[in-house]
């Protein structure tokens, strides 16, 4: 700690100072709208504990309410380059999730093996993507029925 963020083009920087509370994946329909990807891949720190160190100007918010938990998200992207940061408002205002991605630290020697430990939404994974092994498998989000109709959700 700290942890270290940035986007492609390098005109936002940030860090998190705190400790992950989780490592994620996110197999739901917005996730893999937004990032153009068959899941997400995510590091779940408390809220609040994000700061940008370089770029304010270059960050953008999308508010994503569309969500199938009912969890509003502000989805953080750098203006320029497109990259997807993190999103605000995880676990109805108790988290965020950077994107594994975008923090510097996640690709070094001491942090490479660290893997997900939970799956969301693993009912809407791809076949042919697989489990990651030891991780919890859950269907949606904990406490969700799985049997509400996302397009209910969407206002």
């Amino acid at each position: 700690m700290p942890f270290h963020g940035i986007c492609l083009c390098g005109g936002i920087t940030f860090q998190v100072d705190a400790n992950p509370i989780v490592i994620s994946c996110c197999h739901c329909s917005n996730c893999k709208k937004y990032t153009g990807t068959v899941f997400t891949t995510n590091v779940v720190f408390p809220a609040g504990s994000v700061t940008i160190t370089k770029g304010n100007n270059l960050l953008s918010n999308y508010r994503d309410t569309t969500q199938d938990s009912g969890n509003a998200l502000n989805r953080k992207f750098c203006s320029q380059c497109g990259t997807p940061l993190y999103n605000v408002g995880g676990d109805f205002g108790k988290t965020l999730a950077v994107f594994y991605s975008a923090l510097i630290d996640f690709g070094t020697e001491e942090e490479k093996d660290r893997k997900p430990e939970v799956e969301f939404y693993t009912k809407d994974r791809a076949a042919w993507v697989h489990p990651v092994e030891g991780a919890e498998q859950a269907g949606t989000k904990p406490g969700r029925d799985d049997s509400v109709n996302p397009n209910s959700l969407m206002k």
